[in-house]
């Protein structure tokens, strides 16, 4: 009963809504558009931030591309079909770290990370920027049949900046 009423006492991949305490109209306000298998790594940094600040929300689950045809709604609302995306205030968010910033925004309380206007937010973006660049190009090296001296080459590039990052 409190999974489907959103009351766990913990976070759970099988959860649709999660309150906090508050009200179903106030996990309204954000939905979180997932992957089913709590698999994808930027649907999950968006999922802690929530649960971290305790923010009330919803979630629908979509399939990965790896795993699954996604529904034609899905398609209209996010073209590319990438996860994952949220509804913040009736706003469609299509990438993770904006969908971060956006929820920083709209629950300044307890906050996880710089305020976009601060100075420290300037240094913050381009290290979640490298952050996403290094995941996709490890990713595309791991799953890459072809091509993998090139895909092996672009990631240690990445890794190069690392220590010149920020």
């Amino acid at each position: 009963q409190q999974l489907h009423d959103g009351t766990l006492p913990h976070a759970s991949a099988l959860a649709k809504m999660r309150l906090f305490g508050k009200s179903e109209a106030d996990a309204s306000r954000i939905t979180l558009y997932r992957d089913t298998a709590a698999w994808c790594p930027y649907c999950e940094k968006v999922w802690l931030l929530l649960e971290e600040k305790q923010v009330p929300y919803m979630v629908e689950k979509v399939n990965m591309n790896c795993y699954g045809d996604k529904p034609a709604w899905f398609w209209a609302m996010q073209p590319s079909g990438g996860i994952p995306v949220a509804k913040v205030d009736g706003k469609v968010i299509r990438e993770s770290n904006d969908i971060m910033m956006a929820i920083e925004q709209a629950y300044p309380e307890r906050p996880m990370l710089p305020r976009e206007d601060s100075a420290k937010a300037v240094a913050v973006r381009p290290l979640l920027t490298l952050e996403r660049q290094l995941f996709s190009s490890w990713f595309r090296w791991l799953t890459s049949g072809m091509n993998d001296g090139a895909q092996r080459h672009n990631f240690l590039a990445l890794m190069d900046e690392v220590p010149h990052a920020n």
